[in-house]
């Protein structure tokens, strides 16, 4: 075992991180990073858009939280659609896909993840 919590899976590519169980010391729980990611960014658009509707928050300052999460999802959603494009896997919560379905779903994430990216982009150029 590895004493660095990342390692990237040699099926399908993508990043995990291997955490010490609980229950045994000799196991470790397995969480995709991307989907780590994914979990953390929720509370922070909540707690932006919650002291924004509070008025803790001016619309530039919720306009770039905003463009900053679109741009992580799309950076996140590309790199997911490239790795099941290139391995034939694709992974949405706890089912796996393979072959042609995989790769429609892939290749679905990667352009919606590259519009998400460029909205992030334009986002954070109008913002002050």
């Amino acid at each position: 075992m590895s004493r660095y919590p990342g390692k990237i899976c040699t099926l399908c590519e993508r990043p995990l991180f291997l955490l010490p169980s609980i229950s045994s010391r000799h196991h470790r729980s397995v969480l995709s990073a991307i989907d780590v990611v994914k979990i953390i960014m929720l509370p922070v658009m909540a707690g932006a858009t919650i002291s924004f509707a509070m008025g803790r928050l001016d619309v530039d300052s919720y306009a770039q939280i905003v463009a900053v999460a679109l741009l992580t999802w799309g950076i996140i959603d590309v790199w997911d659609g490239t790795a099941g494009l290139r391995t034939g896997m694709d992974k949405v919560r706890k089912r796996i896909h393979r072959g042609a379905v995989a790769r429609k779903m892939s290749l679905a994430k990667t352009i919606f993840g590259s519009a998400s990216m460029v909205l992030g982009v334009i986002g954070l150029l109008m913002v002050r």
